[in-house]
């Protein structure tokens, strides 16, 4: 029998195994909630599918991971704080190879979010800190055309808003640190100050003009740092009884550091952003989201560039087909162009689907099949790549 023959009985058995653990063997509940203390325990079990997983244009090789393990959800109560929480999302998963392509590995994917919110005078005062543990999904990897790596991220913000009738008027600061303990080459600290003034139509409907300065620290020796300023008026909020989000056009303007080598240059272009829901009256259970962005200067873009160039549209239609079962077929398009450094030119495209199952009020399923393409002008760096994935969660 040939490889491929027999890596396709063994992921079809064990697809039938993890759907008859998932379904005939639940666990006995766990939830614990006391006081301001809240803790929800599950299991996860899954398997994915790669016909390239090893991301290569001439040498693909096919693999199916099998991944498995507890998964933990609570949060903290705050009384003082208004009635928000400090949530915590963990995941402690094993993922075994059947083929060898990728090595067996562990993976403890963290969420914690503190958002405390603080009224001073007229003031609406808001803190947070978001903190997130991962390893860098697929799509990112492929487009950016880096190594998966374990990256953590923390996020810490300020915002001051003051409302004025009609009018509001909103100061706020974040800070953005990325470590990759296997390569600290990529590590880097943004920051992002800006100041936003906006005017009501009606309760949550608005018109804004954003005006941000942000600087990029980054580690690799090799890439340069930036600065940059962009001006952005858009619209926010529920524009139409069925069409809500955000639609913004703008100006950037993005320095880079001087080198040795290389003196100051600047980077101006325009931007935009359009990320909205519609739901259909006639058919509430249908939503189509649409998103478009573009950014003449992003820092976290393709690999070995200093600056990158991204324009993208996404769309996803999810449709309820019965209470249980929900499905939402999407597809995406990314173009990068490294404007330092490599000068790669790269585009992306992405379709698929993912059908979720209800089966109880504590297990759901999933399947998700997707295929990516990728497009370069360098030798080497364009592939595709199918992607079948099944998945339970079991919640106690």
């Amino acid at each position: 029998m040939r490889p491929h023959h027999r890596l396709r009985r063994s992921v079809v058995s064990w697809l039938w195994i993890l759907w008859a653990l998932a379904v005939v063997h639940p666990a006995v509940a766990q939830n614990f909630q006391t006081g301001p203390f809240r803790l929800n325990m599950g299991f996860t079990a899954g398997a994915d599918f790669r016909d390239n997983a090893n991301l290569s244009e001439n040498h693909p090789k096919a693999d199916v991971l099998l991944t498995v393990g507890p998964t933990i959800s609570g949060g903290i109560f705050l009384p003082f704080s208004g009635g928000e929480e400090f949530t915590l999302t963990l995941a402690a998963t094993y993922s075994h190879s059947l083929t060898g392509a990728q090595p067996d590995s562990f993976a403890a994917p963290l969420n914690a979010t503190l958002t405390l919110p603080i009224y001073v005078a007229e003031w609406n005062v808001v803190l947070s800190d978001n903190f997130t543990y991962d390893t860098d999904p697929l799509d990112t990897v492929y487009a950016a055309n880096r190594t998966q790596a374990e990256q953590y991220v923390n996020t810490a913000s300020a915002s001051a808003t003051r409302q004025l009738g009609k009018f509001s008027a909103t100061f706020a600061a974040q800070r953005a640190d990325y470590f990759f303990p296997s390569d600290p080459t990529l590590q880097q600290i943004d920051y992002v100050f800006s100041f936003t003034p906006a005017y009501f139509f009606r309760e949550g409907y608005s018109v804004f003009i954003r005006n941000s300065y942000g600087i990029n620290d980054l580690s690799d020796p090799t890439l340069r740092d930036s600065t940059g300023y962009s001006v952005d008026v858009g619209l926010n909020g529920q524009i139409t009884k069925s069409l809500n989000g955000t639609v913004s056009l703008g100006w950037s303007h993005v320095e880079l550091a001087a080198t040795k080598t290389n003196g100051i240059q600047s980077i101006d272009g325009v931007d935009a952003t359009v990320s909205v829901n519609y739901t259909q009256p006639l058919r509430p259970n249908t939503t189509h989201s649409l998103s478009f962005f573009h950014s003449p200067g992003i820092s976290l873009g393709l690999e070995n560039s200093s600056i990158t160039t991204v324009t993208g549209a996404n769309y996803t239609l999810a449709h309820r087909l019965n209470r249980y079962l929900t499905l939402a077929p999407s597809v995406g398009w990314t173009h990068l162009e490294s404007l330092n450094g490599s000068r790669e030119i790269a585009d992306l495209v992405v379709v698929g689907f993912r059908l979720q199952r209800q089966f109880t009020k504590k297990l759901t399923g999933t399947f998700a099949y997707e295929y990516q393409t990728r497009s370069s002008d360098l030798s080497g760096q364009s592939y595709d790549v199918n992607e079948v994935t099944v998945n339970f969660n079991y919640t106690f």
